[in-house]
């Protein structure tokens, strides 16, 4: 796939020449003949490639790689100059520059350069592909969901990651913060370490030595140096999950370092800056907690620089057969373990207090108990009684837009009535789609969407 060039320079006949040199390339060749025309086309539309004089007139080369960087530019930037001061080309890398080719240039590491590009575009378009047909499938890093709450919750990720804020991530128990905060740092390009700390399990007497370190001989049986989780995490990201429950004294300590990211640890006397990303979670009600006097609330204000939710299960029941088949295939199970009459009834009928940490428990569970192809609704160990699909209650469509209410509206009819049917035939797809009147193939094609195993 051809990726765009822009040749900027002064002289025709210098970008005559280089346009010449990669006519064969499968690259589309621009030019601009000074700085600010190779800027308003970079807004226009970004190229892959900028091939750059540095003596130009008006917005010199320097100049117009300074204003890329201010814009963002994410293409290689090439310098290619009669200016062979080693100066100069310190100055032009600095700046971002991927070469710097003196002339007169060789053509043939002129024509190296596009193909390196050629094959960075494609990998990057590649990746893109992959991460839209993820996207698509319902899963974003480790996190899983089909569900409208989830897409949402997976549209704020990939918003979040890459903002230089801290975060706080709230959610119930079992919701899967900490898989939320590890997509975060994945792809937030920090190049550091993730690492995790529950902050409730920290102990009294040494938790600012966990946190920040100590020296040797700093308190009894301190033998040697020891770095804490935020020398760590340096470069990367700090998860601290369960901070509802940290120590006041410990928030007060927490609040300086977050203030000043700089750490001293215990028994020694210099100081120490580290570049650390805050990704902080909790499953209790901070506001509360503040008015209880359990809370700072300028500890709260410096940790929720971006807040995300995650939803409960039972927030985002459209999201529990897959899940329950997902977990099924990741334990090896999915080709001699289905779920079997009255047990998509049960899960969509449980509370999930535990939320999906539950279901995967529950799911694990029923697998090792069946005895044989089939989980039944007694597998699965759950109390709660099992009342039939059918009577499973409409989805509340107040305040949404037409189109996405009709959407869900089909959606929940669609399910009902598969469900239904499939209880009705023992889970035998054939006959259920003979009922439906669809074709066995749209059946199974619905079983997938709905994240069910084929019966028979």
């Amino acid at each position: 796939m051809a990726i765009t060039v822009l040749i900027t320079d002064d002289e025709s006949a210098a970008r005559y020449a280089l346009k010449r040199a990669l006519t064969p390339l499968d690259c589309v060749l621009l030019e601009a003949g000074d700085g600010h025309e190779a800027l308003a086309m970079v807004k226009q539309q970004p190229p892959d490639v900028i091939f750059l004089d540095l003596t130009m007139p008006g917005m010199d080369g320097l100049s117009l790689l300074r204003s890329l960087n201010t814009h963002h530019y994410s293409g290689e930037v090439v310098v290619v100059t009669a200016d062979d001061r080693i100066e100069t080309a310190i100055e032009c890398v600095r700046l971002g520059a991927a070469d710097y080719l003196t002339k007169p240039y060789e053509i043939e590491r002129l024509r190296a350069i596009v193909r390196r590009n050629l094959r960075r575009v494609d990998t990057e378009r590649q990746v893109d592909a992959l991460q839209t047909q993820l996207q698509a499938s319902g899963y974003c890093g480790e996190l899983f969901g089909l569900s409208r709450p989830m897409r949402q919750l997976f549209d704020q990720i990939r918003r979040a990651a890459p903002a230089p804020l801290d975060i706080l991530i709230r959610g119930e128990t079992g919701t899967g913060k900490e898989l939320v905060a590890r997509e975060l740092h994945r792809l937030s390009g920090r190049q550091g370490d993730f690492i995790a700390v529950n902050t409730a399990a920290l102990s009294d007497t040494l938790a600012e030595s966990q946190l920040f370190g100590h020296r040797r001989g700093a308190f009894t049986g301190a033998e040697r140096h020891h770095e804490g989780v935020f020398a760590q995490a340096h470069g990367g990201t700090l998860f601290l999950d369960e901070i509802g429950d940290m120590p006041l004294a410990l928030q007060a300590k927490i609040l300086r370092v977050l203030q000043e990211r700089v750490i001293q640890p215990l028994g020694g006397t210099a100081c120490q800056t580290v570049d650390v990303r805050v990704i902080s979670a909790t499953h209790q009600d901070l506001a509360q907690a503040i008015t209880a006097g359990q809370f700072r609330e300028d500890l709260l204000f410096r940790l929720r620089g971006f807040e995300l939710t995650v939803p409960p299960l039972r927030d985002r029941s459209e999201d529990i057969l897959p899940l329950a088949a997902l977990f099924l295939e990741q334990l090896g199970h999915s080709a001699d373990r289905r779920l079997g009459e009255g047990v998509a009834a049960r899960l969509l009928s449980h509370h999930w207090p535990g939320n999906v940490r539950e279901l995967r428990q529950v799911i694990r569970a029923a697998a090792v108990m069946a005895e044989g192809e089939w989980i039944t609704p007694n597998d699965l160990g759950l109390d709660a009684p099992a009342p039939s699909i059918v009577a499973e209650s409409q989805p509340d469509l107040s305040g949404l837009p037409l189109t996405e209410a009709k959407a869900r509206l089909i959606d929940w009819f669609e399910r009902k009535a598969i469900h239904a049917a499939l209880e009705q035939n023992a889970g035998n797809v054939s006959a259920a789609a003979r009922q439906l009147g669809l074709h066995r193939q749209s059946l199974q094609q619905k079983l997938i969407q709905l994240g069910m195993r084929r019966s028979r």
